[in-house]
């Protein structure tokens, strides 16, 4: 089996000093509150101003971190900040006009001539707008794509690495404004790259930092709002509105503060005494019935393309056999697992299945032998702070030992899970969540063969590669082939070669209460939850 070489990286130009007027960010003095005086008989109160305006969202949970790259901070609350406080080439597929100027293929530059042109296939080449700046003044420029790269392509467990490990150099200008980006392959889906780029003048320039520089904050912004305050002692992030924001649209509302909520209860009681207006939160048992008996309130479930996913390393000494992933598979019950995984089964989305074992099939042969006293446990790796997959991971285990099985749940973070012990094969298999969208960034990642065995991980977790999933998955990204013939083609290798099992679907309620003029007044005409806060205002 051959494995691939990641190009050379190369750097052709520097950094120099921009023009824009680095210093502090403008800080908003408090606002004063309602005056109230009394003038002979009938007191007059003043309207809250704009800059008193909050809006407060009940969450869930708050997640370990920020990084809305990283696989072990995926959460819908960091996708949201993200898409609220973070700049983006291209957003839905249309270049961000905020942010850049234009944005093409060129032919490769003089820079990329000699030895290295026969390595370029593609050169896109972005301009950023002249007043595109960072909350602290400082320009945002192709230093910050740079560091998007890098932190790409050496960080294990990033979501969506798949287009970047095809970039060969990144040149960038002495102004630092255009940013010309070599790849080695085509990438067709390049506008998916550059999604919330991150401010690289705060950070290391190798991205050494990448996987641990945003666990309590995103230090500057390139958005509409910034990060204020992130208090996980009381499960609170509040974000106020960019001073220095530098595009059209500002947002409708000054402040927005996100709850944790934790307890139908505690959800039902904050919308019914006005501490929150909004909420976006996983469902439980009585969720969907609580909040709609209430009065003036709209509620909606809604699934999202993201499975919590267990994935069975192909490199382990367990599980390298397709033969005994399949009986593996076999004793996989998934309803019971997403019910116990969840906590529910109420507002459950249970990813199509095969059906378990059945008795009448007989006990499994591979399995207790290879993990009884000849052999060491099946090891699943779980994120510790995951508590939906140690829960499934735990069901499993418990499964696995009504049939004889030895197995146990090794708990660290994902980092460590995808960096050190699947290369190693100290775990066989890992439970957490990834996209099922489908886009082909992120589907092809899932099933790119790693450079070598010993690899750390992103995409392609279980560190499956056959010369033909290999080639689809390229094919894919490259656009030889669509998104639908590669999704079905992945379905058929999953079905035969057992390497991914989804658990659970994520699936969510929204409801919405009192106080709030969103992008409609129906809820179920909603695009998105709270990613749109910022067209969002008081009523």
């Amino acid at each position: 089996m051959k494995f691939r070489l990641l190009p050379a990286v190369l750097f052709a130009a520097t950094l120099t000093a921009c023009a824009a007027n680095p210093g502090p960010p403008p800080v908003e003095d408090p606002a004063p509150g309602p005056e109230t005086t009394t003038s002979g008989t009938a007191p007059t109160t003043t309207p809250p101003s704009r800059a008193e305006a909050v809006i407060n969202v009940g969450v869930d949970p708050l997640p370990a971190g920020f990084n809305p790259h990283m696989q072990s901070d995926d959460s819908t609350l960091t996708r949201s900040l993200a898409a609220l406080v973070l700049p983006s080439a291209f957003r839905s597929g249309e270049m961000d006009p905020d942010l850049l100027v234009s944005a093409g293929p060129v032919e490769p530059a003089p820079e990329a001539a000699g030895a290295a042109a026969a390595t370029v296939a593609q050169t896109i080449r972005y301009v950023i707008s002249p007043e595109a700046q960072w909350s602290d003044g400082t320009p945002i420029t192709g230093a910050d794509f740079r560091y998007l790269w890098q932190g790409m392509i050496t960080t294990p467990g990033v979501i969506g690495s798949a287009g970047y490990r095809e970039i060969t150099a990144i040149r960038i200008s002495a102004d630092g404004r255009t940013v010309e980006v070599d790849f080695a392959t085509p990438v067709a889906d390049w506008q998916g790259l550059f999604r919330h780029l991150l401010p690289s003048h705060l950070l290391q320039g190798d991205a050494g930092d990448f996987a641990e520089a945003f666990i309590n904050d995103l230090p500057a912004s390139g958005g509409r709002y910034m990060v204020g305050n992130v208090d996980r002692s009381r499960g609170v992030v509040a974000i106020n509105r960019n001073d220095r924001f530098w595009g059209a649209d500002p947002v409708a509302t000054d402040r927005v503060t996100f709850r944790e909520i934790r307890s139908v209860t505690q959800g039902v009681e904050q919308l019914r005494t006005g501490q929150i207006s909004f909420l976006d939160i996983t469902p439980a048992e009585t969720s969907v019935e609580a909040y709609s008996l209430m009065l003036d309130t709209q509620v909606r479930t809604l699934d999202q393309p993201r499975q919590l996913t267990l994935m069975m390393s192909t490199t382990s000494p367990l599980l390298a056999e397709h033969a005994v992933r399949a009986e593996l598979h076999s004793l996989l019950d998934v309803p019971l697992i997403a019910r116990l995984a969840a906590g529910r089964s109420a507002d459950l989305n249970v990813p199509p299945h095969l059906p378990a074992r059945s008795p009448e099939q007989g006990p499994p042969e591979l399995l207790p032998g290879l993990t009884g006293e000849e052999g060491r446990p099946l090891r699943l790796g779980v994120d510790s702070a995951d508590d939906t997959a140690l829960a499934a991971a735990r069901t499993i285990v418990d499964l696995l030992s009504h049939s004889g099985i030895v197995a146990e749940v090794t708990t660290t973070d994902l980092a460590d899970l995808t960096g050190n012990l699947l290369p190693a094969g100290q775990v066989d298999a890992v439970i957490a969540w990834e996209s099922s969208a489908g886009a082909p960034l992120e589907l092809s990642g899932q099933w790119l063969c790693p450079p070598a065995p010993e690899s750390p991980r992103a995409g392609n977790l279980a560190g499956y590669c056959t010369p033909e999933t290999d080639g689809m998955a390229r094919a894919l990204l490259s656009g030889e082939v669509g998104a639908q013939e590669a999704q079905d083609f992945f379905a058929a290798e999953n079905t035969r070669e057992h390497v991914r099992v989804p658990l659970l679907g994520e699936r969510r309620v929204l409801v919405l209460g009192e106080g709030i003029v969103g992008p409609d007044p129906d809820l179920d005409n909603w695009t998105a939850g709270i990613s749109t806060v910022a067209s969002w205002r008081k009523q």
